[in-house]
């Protein structure tokens, strides 16, 4: 079977789709190709907030404007290394998406509210159009809005939404791409185009990738739960594609940005005990490894990067009634993060014996989440660990608290206060990720850079496949932009490129 097209996107998740409705009102005839059995992707299928600047619908309301203190911040974060047109370009370009959605779809986007991004700091963050929440009155997330909103108006502009679809390969012309080659329900399809936009994804689901460039995530990926940003269609097809075409691949910053410890378990108690000054925190060796309450210091992504140094990526929260009972005593005065997060200490019950009946539930599940025991030995063995080994890291924890200084993990001496009080608790905290980034070099106008130099020729690409707004610090990325807003602003502007390029 043959198509043709103007604009052909591979992959329709949020920033393909973003890129192909941008395409089709441009008057562009356009095929998406989507792998799955249905649109939306991963993470923006279930993403609420995001970053706008400078958009129609914020001076309208008019909201202060902190573009340039916003950049300037990022920009020095990354070190100037991020490319200074790029980061203008896709700061930009949210505020542009913004008026484009708004313009095709009035109606939705009077009713986002003022908010700002879920991890930003109100000293630089802006205050934008969003959706979403908590609770049985919120609003469906932001996300959901922006790709199903798309999905219906592509084919309402003559486009085509094809699913089941596995891009084989992408044609080439003299240096130009003119189309892909694609399985589609099983049968193949040739597409002759002008353009293509690669918005295939995250890599991911991909164990060559994830092992060569993080080797501590390989060990620790069978032991981690299924969630958006683990979808399994991430596999990093994209990057094949425009390496095949010649592309100029990004060996120094991919990067895969990790969650934890996250202690969500059917007890609020217990979860919350991780947020505590109180509990300790160990590996699967029984040993601490950090200062407790990591994620409200560093925030739960680079507290994640510090958990896949410990083994499998394995970490607990552990804590008995003493502890249990001097974070009640605490009542409101829990600790607070000292960045932007979403999730605060929670909120204690008054005594411990309603602490107790909250978490009883969850501890009778036996789940391999909750634990609780007699003794410190017996907690060690229903959670896999060294009896000895945990018993000596309890004594040398108890050691610290009696003399007031905790020369293993550094904790403030007012956190300090022993583990010696039955029943001994214990939540399995999981690792997370909210995916893996980069690999395909573009420009501003999300042109995929050519390894031989200049850029290749009707070749876009969009979302988490592209490097340029974050880099690699030995591990750690940091960005510019959120992923979310990246991937709006990027599919907005590959989608204006392409259809501009298909004149």
């Amino acid at each position: 079977m043959e198509k043709t097209c103007d604009i052909l996107v591979i992959g329709g998740g949020g920033s393909g789709l973003t890129a192909g409705c941008r395409a089709a009102a441009l008057g562009k005839k356009v095929i998406v190709l989507e792998k799955d059995r249905k649109t939306l992707g991963g993470g923006m299928n279930m993403a609420s907030t995001m970053r706008t600047f400078g958009s129609r619908w914020q001076k309208e309301r008019e909201l202060p404007d902190t573009t340039m203190l916003y950049l300037r911040n990022r920009m020095d974060e990354t070190y100037w290394r991020i490319d200074r047109k790029l980061a203008a370009g896709v700061i930009r370009g949210t505020g542009k998406f913004f008026d484009f959605f708004e313009d095709l779809a009035p109606e939705k986007a009077a009713d986002f509210d003022v908010g700002r991004y879920v991890f930003d700091d109100p000293a630089d963050g802006p205050l934008g159009p969003q959706s979403g929440g908590h609770g049985p009155d919120a609003k469906k997330g932001s996300g959901r809005i922006f790709v199903e909103t798309f999905s219906e108006k592509i084919p309402e502009m003559g486009g085509e939404i094809l699913l089941d679809a596995v891009t084989e390969k992408l044609l080439t012309e003299n240096g130009r791409i003119v189309g892909a080659v694609a399985t589609v329900a099983g049968e193949t399809v040739e597409i002759r185009c002008k353009a293509v936009i690669l918005s295939c994804g995250a890599w991911i689901r991909n164990p060559e990738i994830v092992k060569k460039y993080y080797p501590l995530l390989s060990d620790a990926q069978p032991y981690m739960g299924e969630s958006p940003h683990m979808n399994r269609n991430y596999t990093g097809d994209g990057l094949y594609l425009a390496e095949a075409a010649g592309a100029l691949m990004d060996e120094e910053n991919r990067t895969i940005r990790m969650m934890g410890p996250m202690t969500m378990c059917r007890s609020r108690v217990m979860s919350d005990m991780a947020a505590t000054r109180y509990s300790i925190y160990i590996n699967a060796l029984g040993n601490r490894y950090i200062c407790e309450g990591s994620q409200m210091r560093l925030g739960v992504f680079d507290s994640g990067s510090v958990q896949l140094e410990q083994p499998e990526g394995k970490v607990f929260v552990v804590f008995d009634d003493n502890t249990l009972a001097r974070a009640i005593a605490d009542g409101d005065d829990q600790p607070q993060p000292e960045v932007p997060m979403p999730n605060m200490a929670g909120h204690f019950p008054a005594t411990l014996e309603e602490a107790h009946k909250e978490m009883e539930p969850a501890l009778e599940k036996q789940d391999g989440v909750c634990f609780r025991a007699d003794t410190v030995e017996e907690l060690a063995d229903k959670i896999g660990v060294d009896p000895q080994a945990l018993r000596e890291t309890v004594d040398a924890y108890n050691k610290n608290c009696a003399e007031g200084m905790d020369w293993d993990c550094f904790k403030p001496s007012d956190w300090l206060a022993p583990l010696n009080k039955a029943p001994y608790y214990a939540v399995k905290a999981g690792l997370g990720t909210d995916g893996a980034f980069g690999g395909i070099q573009v420009d501003e106008h999300m042109r995929v850079k050519a390894a031989a130099g200049g850029v290749i020729g009707g070749l876009y690409a969009t979302g988490d496949i592209c490097s340029g707004r974050f880099i690699n610090m030995t591990g750690i990325k940091k960005q510019i932009l959120n992923d979310m807003s990246f991937a709006l602003s990027s599919g907005f502007i590959a989608g204006t490129a392409a259809a501009e390029y298909a004149e």
